[in-house]
């Protein structure tokens, strides 16, 4: 949906198209006896080109656009199979439903979207034909995944718990673009089709519009957006590159086991805890004063003195005994909390904590701190349903990816 969103935005501007017209009911492809006639080619490369922007007198990337859209040609037809055999349909009502969104968001008047379409040189059966396959597949996957995959309270508590534990540490907003390598001759010219995609990138084209055309990943039909990633959770090569680059900047391609990769780093953040700073903290803390131009000798020595205090630091009642032998004034109870008062690095500093245990020091402007946590009051910020409900949306990505291997493996397809 969002590709055909998309669409919409450039056809105005839409030059004649490059593409010659010869030949239109030539068979290209057959996939389980179904014709993809040259019609179709001519008219999703239309597409392609239109959404991409992509330089239409280059013929490296014309070849690139027509493998592309061959390749969705074939899965469009395989889905539309698929739902056929399981009894799915979509309403006239459905589709219409959809276009009427599209005409909304563009503001196209109302009944004027075939219209708009012819305007760009566009044929809008074309375009209803991919609404309304992406509208089933979604369907297909949804109910797919609804009767496999139900998520368990257990794992809830699992991410919820994982959440907890990564509060502090660095997350990362990425999108990627997969450029499929399906077998060994096929990994030259993937790799040169991944730098075109990436000397387009840099000189100004639309991410989204470039990986909804080209990934093969299951990000595609959102952009490429990966979404907010931990450290830890991505391929190791992926991680690797992710990690040396700086925000807003675009990778080399990285070859991973699907082919070769481009990620681009959107922004860079410490990962917080959903409702964290609504919660509240009963906390001790010990101070170590410092001038605020102090050397860094005596910095150094005031940290290490925190840190040997922190090590006889069992539990909050050992606080203030600890404080009177390491004659530390100003030490002692900060009473109760709301996390979202505290300044950031007080804040970073005691959310990894438990009860009884003590933080890592932090240097202020006047002195180093460390902080005990007493006791710790919850907010109910962190929503069980919206947890699920992620987890739910992780797991039918997954299952449309194997989804479409499992009807490509089993599928007849024969090029013309």
């Amino acid at each position: 949906m969002q590709r055909l969103i998309a669409l919409t935005l450039l056809l105005a501007c839409l030059a004649a198209a490059p593409l010659h017209a010869q030949d239109q009911q030539r068979i290209v492809a057959l996939v389980n006896d179904e014709v993809v006639s040259q019609r179709d080619l001519n008219e999703r490369m239309r597409i392609i080109m239109a959404t991409t922007r992509l330089p239409d007198n280059n013929p490296e990337i014309l070849r690139a656009v027509r493998e592309q859209a061959l390749r969705s040609l074939i899965d469009d037809r395989l889905q539309m199979q698929e739902a056929k055999r399981r009894g799915i349909s979509l309403s006239q009502q459905d589709v219409d439903t959809a276009i009427s969104a599209v005409e909304r968001q563009m503001n196209i008047p109302p009944g004027r979207f075939d219209e708009f379409m012819r305007r760009g040189g566009i044929d809008p059966a074309a375009v209803t034909s991919q609404i309304r396959t992406e509208l089933t597949w979604g369907r297909m996957v949804r109910g797919r995944t609804g009767a496999q995959s139900a998520v368990t309270e257990q794992e809830i508590d699992e991410a919820v718990a994982k959440l907890r534990a990564n509060a502090g540490q660095t997350e990362d907003l990425i999108s990627e673009i997969l450029v499929p390598v399906d077998s060994p001759d096929q990994e030259e010219p993937q790799r040169q089709l991944a730098l075109r995609i990436i000397e387009q990138l840099r000189g100004g084209a639309n991410f989204p519009a470039l990986a909804r055309q080209f990934s093969r990943g299951t990000t595609s039909v959102n952009g490429g957006d990966v979404g907010w990633v931990q450290r830890g959770t991505l391929n190791e090569e992926v991680e690797a590159v992710v990690a040396k680059l700086d925000k807003g900047k675009l990778s080399d391609p990285i070859r991973t086991v699907g082919g070769w990769q481009i990620v681009a780093l959107r922004d860079r953040r410490r990962i917080a805890m959903p409702g964290v700073e609504e919660n509240r903290v009963t906390l001790k803390q010990l101070l170590i004063p410092l001038a605020a131009d102090a050397p860094q000798a005596e910095v150094d020595a005031a940290i290490a003195k925190a840190r040997q205090a922190r090590g006889e630091i069992k539990t909050c009642d050992d606080v203030e005994t600890v404080a009177g032998r390491f004659e530390a004034p100003g030490s002692g109870s900060l009473g109760t909390l709301r996390m979202g008062d505290l300044p950031e690095s007080f804040r970073q500093a005691v959310t990894p904590l438990e009860i009884n245990q003590t933080s890592e020091p932090v240097r202020a402007s006047r002195a180093v701190h460390i902080f005990t946590l007493c006791a710790k009051q919850e907010a109910a910020g962190l929503n069980r349903n919206e947890v699920r409900q992620s987890l739910l949306a992780r797991r039918a990505e997954l299952m449309a990816q194997r989804y479409i291997r499992e009807l490509r493996r089993d599928a007849t397809i024969e090029f013309r």
